[in-house]
């Protein structure tokens, strides 16, 4: 009986170890798709591309977001988790435009890691050229007459038309994968449409009557934003996101905001940014100055908690920015 019992114990070692050594099978527990059954699986880069997505798939197709709390502009490797989402994925949602397509971008990690060619839907590349802005500089100007490339500001989310060529681009796409439920994904993307035009025209309202129309950005964000909404931006704070300005770009910025044919009092803060010294140092001195500057606190929705993702998100976050901006505005 003993050696029996030996026996069944020395079986179930074995069978551990071989579970241990192999892993479990694909489908089971570890893949973040075994939910989805045959809908299509959708893998966007971030939050914003998860609220257009998830509008525009409904019940017909799984959404996941492979970046929250850390952003698009990680530049780490990939974690099993995102490997996995990414084997797993039908398409791959990226915004494009050097954000998270460039060398060292999620994008092209995960094609890499994964050892397969993705379907990757890059959003940036159906956006009219036209409509596309140049970057910030992203670097101090070591002298006058300098020459160099500004690049692309890839925050075309932050700009209504975009965003729409960008839902109707999804919703191609769900089309193609999905033609059974085309129907489906045409209707919801029409609905989210004029859900877009809605919030256009209402931010527009809500910001008419304003005589203020320049603002100070905490990086190159809100160009888009601006454009959209019939704000100006006079600058920006950090021109490397997380990097404080120096010395002389403080003086700069400051300079600009007392520019009597475009006075800038209003200072654009961001909740992803946790360090906010040099947003504080240029307003007490623009108080100092008698220059009643304000904090208005917009979320260009480049990271967000995981939790907060939904199909509603982009449209509530931006209306609460819109809001914000009304508030300090005069």
């Amino acid at each position: 009986m003993r050696r029996a019992r030996l026996a069944s114990v020395a079986v179930i070692l074995v069978a551990m170890g071989a579970i241990l050594t192999t892993g479990c099978p694909r489908g089971g527990s570890d893949n973040p798709w075994a939910a989805s059954g045959n809908k299509p699986k959708v893998l966007v880069s971030f939050a914003p591309l998860y609220s257009f997505a998830a509008s525009v798939a409904g019940p017909d197709a799984e959404v996941k977001c492979l970046l929250t709390s850390t952003g698009p502009h990680t530049h780490g490797d990939a974690s099993a988790r995102e490997i996995e989402l990414a084997r797993g994925c039908d398409v791959l949602v990226v915004n494009g435009l050097g954000l998270d397509d460039e060398a060292d971008g999620i994008a092209p990690k995960l094609e890499k890691v994964t050892g397969k060619p993705l379907n990757i839907l890059n959003l940036g590349k159906k956006i009219d050229a036209s409509w596309l802005r140049e970057g910030e500089c992203n670097h101090e100007h070591a002298a006058e007459g300098h020459d160099h490339e500004h690049g692309t500001d890839p925050h075309v989310w932050l700009s209504v038309r975009c965003a729409k060529r960008m839902v109707e681009s999804i919703r191609d796409e769900l089309k193609r994968l999905d033609p059974d439920h085309a129907a489906g994904y045409e209707s919801r993307a029409g609905a989210y449409l004029k859900k877009l035009d809605q919030l256009e025209a209402d931010g527009k309202a809500m910001l008419a009557n304003k005589q203020e129309r320049w603002i100070l950005s905490f990086h190159e964000s809100l160009n888009y934003f601006a454009e959209t909404y019939g704000l100006k931006i006079a600058g920006v704070i950090e021109v490397d996101p997380g990097k404080e300005p120096t010395a002389g770009r403080m003086d700069e910025i400051i300079k600009k905001c007392q520019n009597p044919n475009k006075p800038v009092r209003v200072i654009a803060v961001e909740p992803q940014f946790s360090s906010q010294g040099a947003a504080r140092s240029i307003r007490n001195t623009l108080l100092g100055k008698k220059i009643e500057s304000e904090f208005a606190d917009i979320d260009p929705l480049e990271t967000s908690p995981e939790a907060d993702l939904s199909a509603d998100q982009y449209e509530a976050v931006m209306r609460k920015n819109l809001a914000e901006l009304a508030r300090v505005l005069r």
